[in-house]
């Protein structure tokens, strides 16, 4: 990984979405005597996590940019950051067919009916 890669980083390994996860850009590596952490900053070159995170990888931005957009639905999520980070593009379609579906419209029951 180079700096500037442009990755999905998760506290632990596992990716527990309720872990802190973050969307950035590699910075580099923090040694630790538990083991090496990824720097991962933000747009502004600010870290998002003093004590950096224990797996990264590079994604493709349209990945990112999906992610960062859907980032309250996925951290309610009950898989792994890193099984939605596999099944993404398969996620986007299945939203966006279920987001294009007419509402239901309300319906105020009552006399007349």
């Amino acid at each position: 990984m180079e700096k500037g890669d442009y990755v999905l980083a998760t506290k632990y390994s596992d990716g527990d979405p309720r872990d802190h996860w973050a969307v950035g850009f590699f910075d580099k590596m923090l040694e630790y005597s538990s083991g090496d952490r990824f720097m991962v900053v933000d747009g502004d070159g600010e870290q998002f996590r003093g004590n950096g995170f224990r797996r990264a990888e590079r994604i493709p931005t349209e990945c990112g940019n999906w992610m960062v957009k859907n980032s309250k639905v996925l951290e309610q999520a009950s898989i792994s950051i890193w099984g939605i980070r596999r099944r993404w593009r398969k996620l986007k379609k299945e939203w966006a067919d279920i987001c294009s579906r007419p509402s239901p419209r309300a319906r105020r029951g009552g006399l007349g009916d």
